[in-house]
């Protein structure tokens, strides 16, 4: 079997676009087709739909991701194993939320690409279900989770590593910022907040709404700048990660809300215990751990 195909259908996998598996890595369109014809004529069965917007793994591409991984990790395995001692090299696929990608993982994969270009990251943003069924599932993509949750399952375990404060923030010039405010009082306001699944979301709305008589006024958005955006306009309140708020509250397009303090969120970082973590995986979790420390 041809590792060059294992590796090429999963980053197809991974990105659903043969225009980005080609980008990825370093090759023509036409070799990742040809990659992926070979591969499936190889195991006698289509393993992609070709669809307008890009492919989606079959079944059969689904039970074929595991065992793929597996292969490639043990010829990862073997080609560290006679290189002891030499420059690390891999692809890293992390998942996190989006406030993580954007604002925190940024200067540690900068830091770390210029200790070790031979390792090469790619963030996946997910939230907590997504990046969990991403992490171990049957058709697990990912090689570290990042996820922003108080209440996650035993397995796989998960390691605290820092935390995320959560600020509530309304545009400047805002009723709610003038002054201490109660649930109560701002019950009756107009939120804007990250979509269902959020745990810092989530839990704001059940104390929100809990013992009012007054229905909430919620806008979900899939975005952090939607959201900010619609804030910023005096649209109304969100419930946002500080690092996210924090250049609006530093100009004074944005006002932290004197409301009831919200807890920080822990930030969990998980790895597939099934796999063999690669010395490029093990040399991102740990550049992340540290940079965590001080967020």
């Amino acid at each position: 079997m041809d590792t060059r195909l294992l590796r090429t259908f999963l980053v197809l996998a991974r990105t659903g676009s043969f225009t980005a598996t080609a980008a990825e890595l370093h090759l023509v369109q036409s070799t990742v087709t040809g990659h992926v014809q070979a591969l499936e004529r190889r195991l006698g069965t289509r393993l992609f739909d070709r669809l307008p917007g890009g492919t989606r793994l079959t079944d059969a591409g689904r039970r074929v991701a595991g065992p793929a991984r597996d292969l490639l990790d043990v010829q990862q395995r073997l080609l560290d194993a006679a290189g002891s001692g030499t420059a690390l090299d891999g692809d890293v696929t992390v998942g996190a939320t989006e406030s993580v990608c954007a604002y925190r993982l940024p200067p540690v994969i900068a830091a770390l690409a210029a200790r070790e270009p031979g390792v090469r990251v790619h963030l996946a943003p997910v939230g907590t279900a997504a990046a969990l069924s991403a992490l171990s599932g049957p058709d697990s993509r990912l090689d570290i989770a990042l996820v922003l949750d108080d209440d996650l399952p035993p397995d796989p375990p998960a390691r605290r590593i820092g935390r995320e404060p959560i600020e509530v923030v309304g545009a400047a010039g805002h009723p709610a910022t003038d002054g201490p405010r109660s649930w109560a009082q701002l019950a009756g306001q107009p939120w804007f907040l990250l979509e269902e699944g959020c745990s810092y979301t989530d839990r704001f709305v059940r104390e929100l709404t809990a013992g009012s008589s007054v229905r909430a006024r919620i806008t979900r958005f899939g975005s952090i700048e939607a959201v900010r955006s619609c804030v910023a306009a005096g649209l109304g309140l969100a419930v946002l990660p500080r690092v996210a708020v924090a250049a609006g509250l530093t100009d004074g397009s944005l006002r932290a809300v004197a409301a009831p303090p919200r807890p920080d969120v822990p930030l969990h970082l998980l790895t597939d215990q099934r796999r063999w973590p690669s010395p490029a995986v093990t040399a991102v979790a740990s550049a992340i751990t540290a940079a965590a420390a001080d967020w």
